[in-house]
């Protein structure tokens, strides 16, 4: 999820005030836990980070840098645990199956991924840090209105994404690509008739090619989270405790202006519809 704007998104952060927890933080503890237990990290004075990468505006490579939501994210949660942050490059399907957790691959996993049911049986999320929906993005030309015109078609996903199986559902001739990036790719060289993705992906992919068009944003309800090997409670509740941290002090929502471009989502609401 790469560039600074989100289109006709309507991404917010959460009001991540139903964590609950107290916002406090780590005053030089190091890995000592805030909960019951003691917090364990596979490599001693690091939060090692599965992501992803690249998927912009969440986790990308830019002047050989990784950068990012979600990596400011994990540095804020990194510099409250009292150690550094390293995060790796990890395909979507190892980190949304939980086998890099499970495998102590990595502590966290924080790459733009969606909660849901599925993953809930595998690894243990965080408390929701952002809404987000799919979207429907289509080349000039295209005589794909909206998702009721996809069944049959040749329709570009993210592999292992909620994209891929709405796609599904709806009768697409779904091809799956490894990453976002390449998803564009294939929309930009005629290879796939649409891209149906995130909006916190896909409108930023409109910034770097204003000849796509944005049809239709799909309400899904969807909400973002990180998540960490089931069981390991003693993490997850610092990375709460962050969460709740930063959106009583306003970083949230600085994170989400910077990243996913909220200043300019009004400016584009109305989407020009696609060409006959």
């Amino acid at each position: 999820m790469k560039s600074r704007f989100h289109g006709a998104a309507t991404l917010s952060v959460l009001a991540v005030s139903a964590l609950a927890l107290s916002a406090c933080t780590s005053t030089g503890g190091g890995e000592e836990a805030a909960g019951e237990g003691e917090l364990s990290l596979i490599s001693s004075g690091t939060l090692t980070v599965c992501s992803d990468i690249p998927y912009a505006p969440f986790e990308y490579v830019e002047n050989g840098e990784t950068v990012g939501f979600d990596i400011d994210l994990v540095d804020r949660i990194a510099q409250d645990l009292g150690v550094e942050s390293n995060v790796i490059t990890t395909p979507f399907e190892a980190i949304e199956t939980g086998s890099a957790l499970d495998t102590d691959q990595c502590d966290l996993a924080a790459s733009g991924m969606t909660i849901t049911e599925e993953r809930e049986s595998v690894m243990d999320f965080s408390e929701p840090y952002l809404d987000d929906n799919l979207a429907l993005l289509v080349a000039p030309g295209s005589d794909i209105r909206s998702v009721s015109d996809i069944a049959g078609k040749r329709i570009g996903v993210q592999q292992a994404t909620t994209g891929e199986a709405y796609a599904q559902d709806n009768g697409a001739d779904v091809v799956q690509y490894e990453t976002s990036s390449l998803m564009i790719q294939g929309l930009n060289t005629d290879d796939v008739e649409a891209a149906l993705g995130n909006i916190s992906v896909t409108g930023p992919a409109i910034e770097d090619n204003p000849e796509l068009q944005l049809v239709e944003e799909i309400e899904t309800g969807e909400q973002l989270g990180l998540a960490v090997k089931t069981g390991n409670t003693a993490l997850l509740e610092r990375v709460n405790e962050t969460l709740a941290a930063m959106q009583e002090d306003g970083s949230l929502e600085e994170l989400e202006a910077e990243w996913l471009g909220a200043d300019e989502a009004a400016e584009s609401a109305s989407p020009e519809p696609a060409a006959s």
